[in-house]
């Protein structure tokens, strides 16, 4: 992680409030008393549990007669970033002094005075606390559970305390949040007001870019194509975040060759699913090891790549196909920060179904532990990724120009399709994209609830709404280039930067599809996510929250 972005998040976000959720949960560990034998022990086994370690630990007060050596010495068996706190400054003193000797302060070591009534780190960051015994007289229970991350564990002479998992926690487990693609997130603790928790590394990174989570965990997959000699050491790079702190768990080599810009990555709290144009591995998410490997069967495909990917109740959902456009990694030169080129770079302008990026012809049921394959649907036409989404117990997809369709998971058989003309000339073919105006060829355009599929996104000309249960044309408009985010109330259309004005969104009621009102114009190529109060996307500006209950808007990040 970054030392001096976590040191900023250190002491810079210190909360008043305090909150104790859940119950305590103790390990029936009852550790040492304080007499300097039982203080021995307890020092040796929190630096035999703590080694090798990578995350935040907090170290309150010292052990007895210890003049600084012991920060020093766990940074030196670990990879943590050590917070030190006590209200004796002469200890302070010795630890950062022995730091610095030791070249660790200020990168690795981190140490403040502060009375033990207050810890000086943000809500839900620390991975480890110690407490030693001058301390654990004095330091709140409750305060010791505001600064730990969930599952994290404070270490105190008389047992350890772990802070339980909070009810009311939402995963990111697909690419856009879940199978159906609406970027919208469902947990309860997600709130405003927005404050930022953490900065780390990378601070550069190349594009294209997906990200997934779940576990207390990010997982971040980085593409091939740098425009500044700062995003170089990411291509091609997939990294394991520690989602409270930013922590860099992990990181593992991606297969070169491969557009990563699709649905092919899926988090669940045991294990990442990762594909590609040979397997799907299944990735251990605490080592990032390859636990297993799921493949094509010969026969059943035209061709071992995986083009998308849904995980519903234990079943793994796949398009697969034949070989596809390899992408050419292309590091920089170029120094500086901001500012990138656009380009139709190779396979973006998708000229051949047989071999662009995400399609493919046959869909299979997979049981991910025995690698069974539970049904598998061949159709003679090629099928856009960009235009699969699953919910409600159905796979829909789309080939363009040619059909709509719907697939039921169970049984893998056609629910309906429709070649209606009406819906696909509203649907229209795929626009070029690629423009900072438009956004990313590779975005998907397709979402759904359980009664309607929404067409929109940087390929598309027209909005377009479909039934779920028949496939019937309902309801199109110009634009079609807009990012939607479906809100059991409303939908949110964050509009382009170019056209439309200030106000280019939208706010859309179901049914009647009538205009609710008006949404700022997005900034380029910005996605656009939700949470339960709020709709996310950059901005003039940098990146705004539109308020759901007081329908304003507000700029809220200190970095877009």
């Amino acid at each position: 992680a970054s030392r001096a972005g976590l040191f900023a998040a250190v002491l810079g976000a210190m909360v008043a409030g305090v909150e104790v959720v859940g119950e305590v949960e103790w390990s029936g560990q009852q550790a040492v008393a304080a007499q300097p034998a039982a203080a021995g022990a307890f020092v040796a086994s929190v630096q035999e549990r703590l080694g090798r370690q990578k995350g935040v630990a907090a170290i309150l007060g010292l052990p007895v007669g210890d003049r600084g050596a012991f920060p020093v010495e766990l940074a030196r068996t670990s990879d943590l970033i050590l917070y030190f706190q006590s209200a004796d400054a002469g200890q302070v003193e010795h630890v950062r002094q022995r730091a610095d000797d030791s070249g660790l302060l200020g990168r690795r070591i981190f140490a403040e005075v502060g009375g033990w009534d207050s810890v000086h780190l943000a809500d839900d960051l620390a991975d480890w606390v110690v407490v030693f015994p001058e301390a654990s007289k004095h330091v709140p229970e409750k305060e010791l559970l505001r600064v730990l991350r969930p599952g994290g564990v404070a270490w105190r002479p008389d047992g350890e305390l772990q802070k339980p998992l909070p009810k009311g926690t939402d995963s990111w487990s697909h690419v856009y949040h879940g199978p159906d693609n609406n970027p919208l997130s469902s947990d309860q603790l997600a709130r405003a007001p927005y404050r930022t928790q953490f900065l780390a590394e990378p601070l550069f990174c190349p594009m294209p870019e997906v990200s997934v989570a779940a576990g207390g965990k990010v997982y971040r997959a980085f593409g091939h194509i740098a425009h500044k000699a700062n995003q170089n050491p990411m291509l091609n790079t997939l990294i394991c975040v520690n989602a409270y702190n930013g922590t860099i768990m992990w990181t593992r080599k991606l297969k070169e060759g491969f557009m990563i810009h699709r649905n092919t990555m899926i988090a669940t709290p045991e294990a990442l699913y990762l594909a590609d144009d040979e397997s799907c591995k299944i990735i251990d998410p605490d080592t990032g090891r390859v636990r297993d490997e799921i493949r094509v069967p010969e026969g059943l495909s035209d061709g071992p790549v995986w083009k998308w990917m849904a995980l519903v109740d234990g079943v793994l959902y796949a398009l697969v196909g034949g070989e596809e456009v390899h992408v050419h990694t292309q590091p920089s030169q170029t120094p500086g920060l901001g500012h990138w080129p656009w380009g139709m770079w190779a396979g973006h302008d998708y000229k051949n179904p047989k071999t662009n990026f995400g399609f493919g012809r046959t869909f299979l049921a997979i049981q991910p532990r025995t690698k069974k394959i539970l049904w598998s649907y061949r159709d003679d036409q090629y099928i856009d990724s960009r235009g699969v989404c699953l919910g409600s117990g159905r796979i829909y997809f789309y080939s363009p120009g040619k059909f709509l369709a719907s697939l039921d998971v169970t049984t893998g058989q056609i629910i309906w399709r429709t070649r209606d003309r009406k819906l696909l000339e509203a649907i229209g073919p795929n626009g070029p994209a690629q423009l900072w105006k438009t956004g990313y060829s590779t975005t998907s355009y397709i979402k759904c609830t359980d009664k309607y599929l929404f067409f929109a996104g940087p390929q598309r000309s027209r909005l377009v709404v479909v039934r779920a249960e028949d496939g019937r044309l309902l309801w199109q408009r110009e634009p079609g280039n807009l990012l939607l985010v479906l809100r059991p109330e409303a939908i949110y259309a964050a509009g382009p930067q170019v056209g439309g004005g200030e106000k280019s969104g939208y706010k859309i009621a179901y049914e009647t599809w009538k205009i609710l009102g008006r949404l700022p114009k997005r900034r380029a190529c910005t996605r656009a996510t939700g949470s339960v109060d709020s709709i996310f996307y950059r901005a003039s500006g940098g990146t705004v929250r539109l308020d759901l209950v007081s329908n304003t808007d507000q700029h809220i990040a200190p970095m877009r």
